[in-house]
């Protein structure tokens, strides 16, 4: 059946048809959810949410716009109401703030992709990093709201002011302060994942930990890199402090034996979980390293390594609890 169709036996009751209906948008809500919450697991709640309202209040759809962006705009209401109803979650710690901290969480890729969108690369480098949804979270939720709609998904004007309950003027205003905090706090672009590059980096950065070779490692980030691990507040800054760390607190305690890593991907980036022996000697997951990357003339670096020490975090990412044989 057509969109058309599925909405009208909807609208009949059918709950089958609304399944089907709901199915292919499932997703594009999920990921606007994720950006307007900064946790996936609020994110699956909201996504749930706005479908239990798109089908109580179903018969409110006139058809005179895409279903797609019907579904999203309750998707925003339903964030809005989860962030009013919430205390306010903390950010990154890559990100300047003074304001309380808490942390934005990695989602793993194919939750927020699908296989064969087109769109998916656009995606990857520009809508879903770690960084760009870490500096939404810094605006005020009306902002985050505009600016997610005007200039990720294409609302215009009047559909944002309707949405939002406020008037066209307004939403200049919010967009314009949004678009200053992300453009100074969100960093550049993330390269493509299709960039031979990446592969390449990925594997010289995996290489390193499984050897615990600290010169090694330092070959592969910049001079400013940074490491937080989140929720701890301790940040270190620069290449000789990064590998200081490493060296002291993992390579060094590890040899002759190496770091098993597996690697993956989470919010379009490179993302490597850490595998350390439990009390039965078995290789369970410990966390998940999320990658920011830059490029310094030709080579690409690793800027930037956020790692969250948390196993259920990495499991949720899609990384087998276990070390794989």
């Amino acid at each position: 059946m057509t969109e058309a169709e599925l909405v009208a036996q909807a609208v009949a009751g059918h709950q089958d048809a609304f399944a089907e209906l709901v199915a292919g948008y499932r997703r594009p809500v999920f990921r606007h959810c994720y950006r307007m919450l900064g946790s996936g697991s609020d994110a699956e709640d909201a996504t749930q949410d706005t479908m239990e309202r798109a089908w109580r209040g179903l018969a409110s759809y006139d058809g005179s716009g895409p279903f797609g962006g019907w579904l999203h705009r309750i998707a925003t209401n339903v964030c809005l109401d989860t962030r009013r109803a919430r205390a306010r979650r903390p950010v990154l710690v890559a990100v300047d703030t003074s304001e309380p901290s808490a942390w934005v969480e990695p989602v793993r890729d194919d939750a927020l992709f699908g296989p064969i969108d087109p769109l998916d690369e656009v995606l990857r480098t520009e809508q879903v990093s770690l960084a760009f949804v870490a500096a939404l979270q810094l605006l005020a939720p009306r902002q985050r709201a505009a600016l997610l709609l005007h200039d990720v998904l294409g609302f215009s004007h009047g559909e944002v002011a309707e949405v939002l309950t406020v008037s066209p003027s307004a939403v200049n205003s919010l967009l314009s302060r949004a678009r200053e905090t992300v453009r100074r706090e969100a960093g550049a672009l993330q390269p493509a994942s299709t960039d031979p590059r990446v592969a390449e980096l990925l594997e010289r950065y995996l290489r390193a930990w499984r050897l615990a070779d600290i010169d090694g490692l330092v070959g592969v980030v910049t001079d400013d890199v940074a490491l937080t691990m989140p929720p701890m507040p301790d940040r270190f800054d620069g290449s000789a402090a990064v590998a200081g760390f490493v060296e002291s607190v993992i390579f060094g305690p590890s040899r002759p034996h190496r770091v098993a890593v597996v690697s993956g991907w989470c919010n379009g980036q490179p993302a490597v979980a850490n595998y350390w022996p439990d009390a039965s000697g078995v290789l369970a997951v410990g966390g998940v390293q999320i990658l920011q990357l830059r490029s310094v003339g030709d080579e690409l670096l690793v800027a930037e390594i956020v790692s969250y020490r948390d196993p259920d975090l990495a499991v949720r990412c899609g990384f087998p609890a276990q070390y794989p044989d």
